[in-house]
């Protein structure tokens, strides 16, 4: 299967996000969805490697469990958060934000697309605000309907702060504002039409 056009997605203008959705497309193999033994991120630009993460439902919970961190999350957020969830590193709104984006893609088996902001007390890096992008794509293990775990590409448009906050102390301080997010279709990445 061709790699479609993303000329005119969402994060068209973002060469990671871009390489992320192709490769992710390349290896669907006509499949609704590539297995996850089908995605090697070692495959990717090593550009794009510290931005990856994975990650899998919880079983009876609405937490997500990272099995794959990028050293640019590690970086970002003070500390490697390999084999942790969400309910162990997030708080308040943002883990709430968080989770929801993560079933909607998995839940809709289609990838999801993200932006949100954080307040920083430094306002000397970008303006005390620090934006991000999210590429969320589902992946199956064995049953190629069904999304099994998530393979992802963030990156930050700002330069890392001088003194970098970790994401619980992020989420604990109120300090992200409500994100968009925006489930796309899996051949086009244009969105779905909202049924939210």
């Amino acid at each position: 299967m061709n790699s479609p056009s993303l000329a005119q997605a969402i994060f068209a203008d973002d060469p990671a996000l871009l390489e992320v959705a192709r490769y992710w497309s390349g290896k669907r193999s006509g499949r609704l969805l590539p297995d996850r033994g089908d995605i090697d991120p070692l495959d990717l630009s090593p550009g794009v490697w510290p931005n990856l993460l994975i990650a899998e439902p919880v079983p009876d919970s609405t937490s997500m469990r990272y099995r794959l961190v990028g050293s640019a999350h590690v970086e970002r957020y003070t500390f490697d958060f390999t084999g942790k969830t969400t309910a162990e590193i997030m708080q308040g709104s943002y883990r709430d934000y968080m989770e929801r984006i993560y079933r909607t893609c998995l839940d809709e088996a289609a990838p999801v697309y993200s932006e949100s902001i954080f307040r920083w007390d430094d306002a000397d890096y970008a303006h005390g605000h620090a934006a991000t992008r999210r590429l969320m794509l589902p992946v199956s293990r064995g049953e190629s309907n069904r999304a099994a775990q998530i393979f992802s590409v963030q990156v930050w448009p700002t330069r890392k702060p001088r003194d970098p906050r970790s994401i619980t102390e992020l989420s604990r301080n109120s300090d992200f504002r409500d994100g968009a997010f925006t489930p796309l279709d899996r051949d086009t990445f244009r969105p779905l039409p909202s049924t939210r």
